[in-house]
């Protein structure tokens, strides 16, 4: 009995050694800001949908743009005018327009609490403002001036490239995806190319191009294939998706993500 009880604990403690324990830091609040004026909102708060896209109460940041709302429970549709500008969004669809003319985005307008949201860069680039997210303090920036065509990108917006370990990849395009460095020493990984889901803004499928870009350069064709094809099971955070490998003549690849996690590629030499 005895035995058995110690035998049973010593299970017990292995099983604890090998399953991680995480612990999630509660997320700092979204906030919006207008003009560097920040927007309060008293019961519904923004939050980040499935689609990784900021959606905020319409009417609170529409009158804070200087927009009116117009709201036909009918017909579920959202209309924002500001000055010339019209956007017309219907609630669960992907489909809206901007002054008659029809568009699509990646997610849809929806109704929590019983507020409208909207996703806030559709509508405020509709009315001709600039948004910008800073993912190191959760805000989003509204400029009511507009895009500037000339602008010219600072030096921590331009596209840099390298090549590591024989890979040429790239940093600052847009898509968050974030690639960690190895010296790949010993048993060390050569990089870890992690797809990053982020707060709001990245882009999931431009990360999938830019991972299977990478990979092509010096893996072989079929491992790539599997490895995108086990990579594309997660669309979102929340799945976990176990340890898997995948291999070539020269390389090892590992997928994993834990659950509410990026995925994580690491490359290895065999």
């Amino acid at each position: 009995m005895k035995k058995r009880i110690a035998t049973a604990l010593a299970m017990l403690l292995l099983l604890m050694g090998l399953v991680p324990v995480w612990t999630a830091a509660k997320p700092l609040p979204l906030r919006v800001e207008v003009n560097t004026n920040r927007i309060y909102f008293p019961d519904e708060q923004p939050y980040v949908d499935k689609a990784q896209r900021v959606q905020v109460p319409v009417r609170f940041v529409s009158e804070a743009l200087g927009a009116k709302v117009g709201w036909n429970a009918a017909t579920m549709t959202v209309t924002v005018d500001l000055d010339s500008n019209r956007v017309v969004l219907v609630l669960g669809s992907k489909k809206y327009t901007v002054n008659g003319v029809e568009k699509q985005m990646d997610t849809a307008a929806e109704r929590v609490g019983g507020r409208t949201f909207v996703p806030l860069r559709f509508i405020s680039e509709g009315l001709d403002a600039s948004v910008k997210w800073d993912s190191a303090v959760r805000t989003v920036y509204i400029n009511t001036a507009g895009f500037d065509p000339n602008e010219v990108k600072t030096d921590s917006d331009q596209i840099v490239e390298e090549t590591l370990h024989g890979f040429k990849i790239k940093y600052n395009t847009g898509s968050m995806m974030d690639i960690k460095k190895s010296s790949g020493e010993g048993t060390q990984a050569l990089m870890a190319i992690l797809i990053d889901f982020g707060m709001w803004g990245g882009d999931y499928e431009m990360q999938l191009e830019e991972l299977e870009e990478i990979l092509l350069q010096r893996v072989e064709e079929k491992t790539v294939k599997s490895v995108m094809s086990y990579v594309k099971t997660k669309k979102t955070p929340e799945p976990e998706l176990e340890p898997k490998e995948f291999s070539d003549d020269t390389f090892k690849i590992r997928v994993a993500s834990n659950i509410n996690s990026n995925i994580a590629v690491t490359i290895y030499y065999k």
